[in-house]
């Protein structure tokens, strides 16, 4: 199942390569990023979530964590099956 982040900035200190690390260890096994694209200082990330293995929504819930903690912008969203919701809500 595809999962994405619509982000326009990353947080202060953090590189994408940083960001892409620490989500796949987030996903560990239920899940890896996959692609993206970036547009200036935003963009998007793609993740693959493997349906067999993790309820889709425990994926959903441990990246909008991460992406608290790691104090994304507040206009961050996730998409999942075509719904966006913002991060902090």
């Amino acid at each position: 199942m595809d999962f994405y982040i619509h982000y326009t900035a990353l947080p202060q200190g953090k590189s994408l390569a940083d960001v892409v690390g620490e989500l796949n260890e987030v996903l560990e096994d239920g899940g890896a990023v996959c692609g993206g694209q970036t547009d200036g200082p935003g963009g998007r990330l793609d993740l693959e979530l493997e349906d067999e293995k993790v309820n889709p929504k425990f994926a959903q819930m441990a990246v909008k964590a991460y992406l608290q903690r790691a104090q994304f912008p507040q206009d961050t969203r996730v998409e999942l099956g075509g719904m966006e919701i913002g991060v902090y809500e």
